[in-house]
Formats: C-alpha cells, structure tokens, sequence
C-alpha cells in the first residue's frame, strides 16, 4: 500500500502552510414534539457551505458570548456556557427562535412580538448590542440548560 498524503497549499517559499486554527463554533439540533428536525438552507452565495442546509448555529463572539480558551489549551474543546450562548444566540440571529425564558431559569419560554423580535436579531446581529445585554433589557435568561 502506498503513503497517502494530504493536499495542502503552499506559501510563496514553496512551503507548506500550517492549517488554519480552528474557530470555535457551536449548533444546537432542535427537535419537535414530533421529533422534526429543524434545518436551515443557507443561500446559494453565502461564503461558506453556499446552498447547503444546515443546523443553526455559527462562530463564537467574545462581545456576544464570553472568551474560550486559548489555542492549544485543551479546555477549549470542552463545554462551556460560552458554546451554549453562542448556540442559543446564533439560532436567534439567523431563525428567529429564541431560547430564553422569563426571569429565571425555572420561567416560562419567552415570547416576544414579531417586530420587536425582528429590530433585536438586525441589533444583535449589527453588533449594535451584545445578546447578553438584550436579554437582560427584556428581563430574559438563556436556556443554556446549566
């Protein structure tokens, strides 16, 4: 059996390139009463995974969601409410689905009206307000599920 290599590019020395760290990175997979799997289909422009469908979720922001570890520290692949905000956040921001309850971990889901929701994940989204401090200004708590 032959060596199998890998394709990878090189730089202007002919060398190879070193990957790309990853960046972190979260989905949450939601399921119906009737066990529907909700997918997204991406647009056939986007920069990434174009026309592919695709559960919610996205990259991780230090302004929205909290710091990871640092590249090459071995917690970064772990749990974290930093991962759960990210999820919980980019499902708001790219569905309209808002996983956050009323007051407290223990309240009700939380239920806004269409065009409040709306202005929210366009802010959100613009950077205009970190999620964290939207949810705290409507008295919301993220179902991070800890």
């Amino acid at each position: 059996m032959g060596k199998t290599t890998r394709a990878s590019s090189s730089g202007p020395s002919g060398r190879a390139k070193p990957a790309p760290e990853p960046r972190p990175s979260s989905s949450i997979i939601l399921l119906s009463a009737t066990n529907q799997v909700l997918l997204l289909h991406r647009v056939k422009t986007s920069s990434s995974f174009a026309s592919a469908h695709v559960f919610p979720g996205g990259n991780l922001s230090d302004f929205h969601d909290g710091q990871v570890p640092p590249p090459g520290d071995a917690r970064r692949h772990e749990d974290s409410l930093a991962y759960r905000l990210g999820a919980i956040r980019e499902t708001f921001e790219e569905s309209g689905i808002l996983l956050a309850r009323e007051g407290s971990r223990d309240g009700p889901l939380l239920n806004l009206p269409t065009a409040e929701r709306d202005a929210a994940r366009k802010a959100i989204y613009e950077n205009k307000i970190s999620f964290g401090k939207w949810l705290d200004s409507i008295g919301g708590v993220p179902d991070t599920g800890k």
